[in-house]
């Protein structure tokens, strides 16, 4: 059985690591933000450091290879649990009247299927508000639906060998602008591996999501590239007692939806900046600046993330983040921290967390996920 696992899935990686390589990107830009949204309030707390976490339904937004090692059932002795959650952010509060109708959300659930593997799938929404439509007067005629955007997403994770897990998720993704709609399909893929490190034991995770055509809403040959993300992270356990788990995770992600820049567009660009310059730009500058191909990899380009959990007995979970975003610089240290709590009662777990200011109305998110293990 590991001997066929590896047979299917070490060929896909190497397909799905390899197939953007020829793929060119628009012009810096990309289509279906909601890929960008992952979610789950545990990860959120944890400054979105996630991509070597398992044994949560949660983890097949982050690396689907996380839902190889679902925990015990509490009904079935030997069995693994199946999952079933739920989240939710509502951004009017920081918008004000602004953010009327703009939310996200997903829904997901997750079933091991003993010796066969994991199977799992996850609704997203994201709805975009409202629009006042006018006239020549400053009359409002009615409010017009922005409309909603969702992705629909398929998983399959199972353990190749006792160390090295690996998953696959397969999107279907729809993009809402006004009366205009655009579609398209996506896939991610991940393996985690346990280290041969005994004293501290070390997940290392790495995913590659959102490999896909671009989407576009009238022509195609103007479609934005999806988000493509190179997730790299590690889980540690530095302490595990009886009632005591200690977990530092982190995490960095690099942007590598643009593989490649049109020379032509490029030559444009580089003319026009260089115009209004004394000390000009090389290609290899602009190149850099944009992140485009191996450059995605330098440090100022990747989004980095580091978390603390820990656990009382398994009732109450604490947990701690702080995450920075490449181009945005916060004005404040503290937006870049998160925080949140996590409490299990028998079949229920409920996670809140804490994120940085946001919004017009500088306010702080606080968002929640419910999930339900039997």
């Amino acid at each position: 059985m590991y001997f066929f696992r590896r047979k299917i899935f070490i060929p896909l990686l190497c397909l799905i690591i390899f197939l953007p390589v020829v793929a060119l990107a628009g012009p810096g830009r990309t289509g279906a933000q909601i890929l960008n949204l992952g979610g789950g309030a545990r990860a959120r707390a944890l400054g979105d450091a996630f991509s070597a976490m398992s044994g949560d339904v949660t983890t097949s937004l982050w690396n689907p290879s996380g839902l190889a090692d679902m925990p015990e059932s509490k009904f079935r002795s030997g069995r693994k649990a199946a999952q079933a959650s739920m989240f939710y952010t509502d951004y009017s509060a920081p918008f004000g009247e602004a953010g009327e109708g703009l939310y996200y959300t997903f829904i997901s659930g997750a079933m091991p299927l003993g010796d066969v593997g994991t199977i799992g799938a996850t609704l997203q929404l994201q709805g975009q508000g409202t629009i006042a439509v006018t006239t020549d007067s400053p009359d409002i005629l009615r409010e017009e639906s922005l409309g909603t955007n969702f992705a629909l997403t398929f998983s399959y994770a199972d353990r190749i060998t006792e160390s090295l897990s690996a998953g696959i998720n397969g999107k279907m993704i729809r993009m809402v602008l006004g009366r205009e709609s655009g579609s398209s399909y996506a896939v991610d893929v991940g393996m985690q591996y346990l280290l041969p490190f005994e004293p501290i034991p070390t997940t290392l995770g790495v995913a590659i999501q959102n490999v896909g055509p671009g989407i576009s809403f009238i022509d195609e040959n103007q479609a934005d590239p999806l988000p493509r993300f190179l997730r790299i992270g590690t889980s540690m356990s530095l302490y595990r007692a009886k009632y005591h788990h200690i977990r530092l995770v982190s995490g960095v992600t690099a942007y590598i939806d643009k593989l490649a820049e049109d020379e032509h567009e490029l030559t444009v660009d580089l003319d026009r900046l260089n115009a209004e310059r004394e000390e000009k730009l090389t290609q290899a500058q602009l190149l850099s600046d944009r992140g485009v191909g191996i450059r995605a990899f330098e440090w100022r380009h990747l989004q980095k993330n580091l978390g603390l959990e820990y656990w009382l007995g398994n009732l109450l979970a604490i947990r701690v983040g702080y995450k920075i975003e490449p181009g945005i610089n916060l004005p404040n240290l503290t937006d870049y921290f998160t925080g949140g709590i996590g409490v299990k009662v028998y079949l229920f777990n409920l996670d809140l967390s804490y994120g940085p200011s946001f919004g017009p109305n500088n306010q702080r998110l606080i968002e929640a996920t419910g999930i339900i293990v039997f």
